[in-house]
């Protein structure tokens, strides 16, 4: 009788145990968007110095598509944003030490990003450019690079098209900084995304160009860390909401003037 009586207190205790597991990650700690949802809020890393994308205004705060894309996501799950600034080349580490749950800022997603983190599908698409002097010699970036001195943001895909074309990367915390140097002729020309260089050239009144065709198509993706697959899942459902109704066309409109979703 007791062992029987024994049999059935472990017997519960298994099955109590298992059914917890479904909700939380194998560890016993609840999932990234289960805290979420408890806690009213969801802490976003951002880079803060890309802009047409995330950058801070001359009142000091954030905006931009990403901006406008998070608080709509957050909108959406009924949750509070913290916005984490972080430099980009340290943004993954940041998020491996869960100072911040996901990603949004303009991440290219790669196989090599892949190996650590997990990412939603693509929230838009865009391609690489080349931006030189409007006096450059340069007339295809495939083609002339060799040589050339060409400023890139550490810890982008960029730097690799860079070497792989001939080219000499030079390594800058940001584009504006990359773009800055470029003017004042420290360096040949910068690859950025085609609409930040375009953005950063008009804004600054810079006299330069965009040389020729871009030099590779990019998906960005919303960044989480691995096995996350219930927050992946929540994001991916807002977002393609989002395009379905018409939100994510205002958004980037208001950005670009055209939807950048495909």
């Amino acid at each position: 009788m007791k062992k029987g009586f024994l049999y059935l207190v472990m017997l519960t205790v298994i099955v109590v145990t298992a059914a917890c597991g479904l909700n939380n990650n194998s560890d016993g700690e609840k999932n990234a968007l289960q805290k979420i949802k408890e806690q009213g809020v969801i802490n976003v890393g951002i880079e803060g110095a890309y802009p047409p994308f995330n950058f801070y205004n001359s009142s000091n705060e954030l905006e931009g598509f990403d901006v406008d894309i998070t608080n709509e996501i957050a909108k959406r799950m009924d949750v509070k944003v913290n916005f984490v600034a972080t430099p980009w080349d340290s943004i993954i580490g940041g998020l491996l030490s869960n100072k911040y749950e996901i990603i949004i800022s303009s991440m290219a997603i790669t196989e090599e990003r892949k190996e650590k983190v997990d990412f939603t599908e693509p929230y838009y698409r865009t391609g690489a450019q080349l931006f030189a002097p409007a006096d450059t010699g340069m007339k295809d970036a495939k083609t002339d690079l060799k040589g050339k001195k060409i400023g890139v943001v550490t810890g982008t895909t960029f730097t690799q098209e860079v070497e792989k074309l001939g080219g000499e990367p030079v390594l800058y915390k940001s584009d504006l900084l990359s773009f800055q140097d470029m003017a004042n002729g420290r360096i040949d020309g910068a690859i950025t995304d085609k609409a930040v260089g375009g953005n950063i050239i008009v804004e600054n009144d810079y006299d330069a160009v965009a040389v020729g065709d871009i030099l590779y198509d990019e998906v960005a993706g919303i960044t989480v860390n691995k096995d996350e697959k219930e927050l992946v899942k929540e994001i991916d459902r807002h977002i393609k909401e989002m395009v379905k109704d018409g939100t994510y066309a205002d958004i980037s409109k208001k950005w670009f003037g055209t939807s950048i979703y495909e």
